[in-house]
């Protein structure tokens, strides 16, 4: 009688459907959260690393490079002034156009023998030497260079948080099997949620996906945790009715349902008294 009180009083509240744990296979889990956790890992790597040099190459001397000027030139598009400078030292591109200061662009000619400052670790260069002057470069890239590993840094941090929380419950619940929760419920809400989406122009209908969902309320559960939504499949949703006494199987952590069968009439009565 209790457990009739109980899921009525449920039955007159909002549930929430949204949950932070999928329901999806624990395999699948792994391997969706591995892969994108490594991925998220590579991008937090190159953003820290991309920094660390940074900061290393901003309190380090200066890596000289020996060219020589080819040419001047104004750029048809933004009209900024270049130089076409030859470089044959190894590791570094054999022809580089860098942008220019006014000043640079008068001062350095055709031919001259200039030193070109590079950062030691990123190769960013951001100054010229040449005629006893020193010429620094309007546009060297280095706070763009700062900027993307600051976000690459951030951002690998965000993807990685649930991914590698979401491939850790997948392998902990491929491999502890003997903890799947075995429990009778009874079942208080049913739900498909259908994904719309906005007709596009095409020879043929884009498909549509349906989440199908049961809300249980745990027989003999305590109070903190009496009701949990889980993932079920198109055919067991249609096999189910509000109100049915089930006996259900899941995952600890995923929340997985391996099995949800009915029980039987005269077990579910004796089971409400």
């Amino acid at each position: 009688m209790r457990q009739k009180q109980e899921v009525s009083a449920f039955a007159g509240e909002l549930i929430s459907w949204w949950s932070w744990r999928p329901g999806i296979k624990p395999r699948n889990a792994l391997i969706l959260g591995g892969l994108i956790s490594l991925v998220a890992l590579l991008l937090a790597c190159i953003g820290l690393i991309t920094l660390v040099a940074g900061i290393v190459d901003s309190v380090s001397q200066p890596l000289q490079v020996t060219g020589v000027v080819a040419a001047h030139f104004r750029n048809s598009y933004d009209r900024q002034p270049h130089l076409r400078i030859h470089l044959s030292t190894s590791g570094f591109p054999g022809e580089i156009l860098p942008s220019v200061s006014d000043s640079a662009f008068v001062a350095i000619h055709d031919n001259d023998h200039i030193l070109l400052d590079y950062s030691p670790n990123l190769h960013i260069l951001y100054a010229l030497e040449g005629n006893d002057q020193y010429y620094m470069l309007p546009s060297s890239g280095s706070l763009g260079i700062f900027v993307g590993a600051v976000a690459l840094l951030l951002l690998g941090t965000v993807l990685l948080l649930y991914p590698a929380v979401l491939a850790y419950w997948g392998w902990r619940d491929l491999h502890d099997r003997k903890g799947n929760y075995g429990t009778t419920a009874k079942i208080i809400s049913l739900r498909a949620a259908v994904q719309t989406r906005t007709n596009r122009p095409g020879l043929t209908p884009r498909p549509t996906r349906t989440w199908y969902g049961v809300a249980l309320c745990f027989i003999g559960a305590s109070s903190q945790e009496q009701v949990l939504t889980f993932a079920i499949r198109e055919e067991v949703y249609h096999s189910l009715h509000r109100g049915d006494v089930v006996h259900v199987t899941y995952s600890p952590c995923l929340h997985y349902v391996y099995a949800l069968k009915p029980v039987e009439p005269e077990e579910a009565g004796e089971l409400a008294e």
